[in-house]
């Protein structure tokens, strides 16, 4: 395994991410729980500087993800191991002055610990200094990290090293139609996809022929603890993504870029059978969301002919279970998950989105 250097550069460029700035520490108390605490071991280290400790806690084929384009952004991508976790921060040194970060505390699901905070840097090369939302995932197995992950603005970001003031702190948010749309979607392509067509092993729709309306209300669900409950795995991923979307303003800028995208052929729904067992549940959906499934924005009602048939699977689950739908100004979403209580069975639901859903 190679070795850490603890030089200088890399040294500061850690404080950014242990939350340590004029001296002070950030970093939330020690939790009790075993993940947590290994995590809380880490930053610990990246305070101290301790690159041995550093080496010890991250696994040899541990993956160090920071959501951003790798081509723009030298830091963004994937890196592996204690020697790519040394190269990222080196990188972030090299662009990077004056850090101040900050973690607000621990979220633990079994062998994941979230960490939601802040980031405010200065961009060397443009001097602009920005301040971002982020959540840190980590996966723990045993007793060192095997994954980390930064969801963060990098739209806001990519602006600040393209010189962009909008990116500044204090600087007037951008407005709708302006280039920020493209760039706060630099947030949304790691899961959705760069041209937003969504990936199902993920269980990250496609986003293109949706109503932006919808997905206005979606992002300001997720962004106002309607939608994406820590009980919904998937869905919770979706809440640092969202909060760290540059206010309405950017929601409404990033849904403008999207509803400009090339949109994906629907599914034949139309030319499909409608399954005997489920006859009378399909007649339901229709109510609301279309004879074939195209979608109400009257309603509100999304297509169901553009998602893939796993993820609609998925969230007929959560409406049913009360992971989504649950939140008493979420008015689309209670109707929504009434009407999943009447679904018998999982082999119905199945059928259903064999029935709407994109393979």
């Amino acid at each position: 395994m190679k070795s850490l250097s603890p030089k200088a550069g890399l040294v500061a460029a850690l404080l950014l991410f242990s939350g340590v700035a004029a001296g002070k520490a950030l970093t939330a108390p020690k939790p009790a729980q075993d993940a947590a605490t290994v995590v809380h071991e880490l930053y610990e280290a990246f305070e101290r500087g301790d690159m041995a400790a550093l080496e010890r806690l991250i696994a040899p084929d541990a993956t160090w993800t920071y959501y951003g384009p790798a081509d723009k952004l030298p830091f963004g991508g994937t890196r592996h191991g204690p020697a790519g976790v040394a190269d990222f921060f080196a990188k972030v040194d090299e662009t990077l002055e004056n850090p101040v970060a900050t973690q607000f505390g621990y979220i633990v699901t079994g062998d994941t610990v979230a960490v939601p905070g802040t980031e405010e840097s200065t961009v060397r090369s443009t001097g602009i200094r920005y301040k971002a939302d982020l959540v840190h995932v980590f996966k723990v197995r045993d007793g060192k990290i095997v994954s980390f992950e930064e969801f963060i603005d990098s739209g806001k970001v990519l602006l600040a090293f393209q010189g962009d003031k909008s990116a500044g702190i204090a600087a007037a948010r951008p407005s709708l139609g302006s280039d920020a749309g493209k760039a706060v979607f630099t947030t949304c392509a790691g899961c959705h996809g760069n041209a937003g067509e969504g990936r199902a092993y993920m269980y990250a729709p496609n986003l293109t022929g949706q109503d932006p309306d919808y997905l206005v209300r979606q992002l300001t669900n997720f962004r106002e603890g309607k939608r994406g409950k820590t009980d919904d795995a998937h869905g919770f991923q979706m809440v640092g993504r969202a909060t760290a979307v540059p206010g309405p303003e950017g929601v409404k800028a990033v849904v403008s870029y999207i509803a400009a995208l090339p949109k994906l052929p629907a599914a034949p729904v139309a030319q499909r059978a409608v399954p005997a067992a489920i006859g009378e549940l399909v007649q339901t959906c229709a109510t609301c969301h279309g004879e074939t499934g195209e979608g109400n924005p009257a309603m509100p009602a999304p297509a169901l002919n553009r998602l893939d048939k796993r993820y609609i699977a998925q969230q007929l689950v959560n409406f049913r279970d009360g992971k989504r739908g649950y939140h008493a100004d979420d008015a689309a979403g209670a109707m929504m998950a009434a009407s999943a209580k009447e679904i018998p069975d999982q082999a119905a639901i199945a059928a259903l989105a064999d029935h709407y859903g994109r393979d």
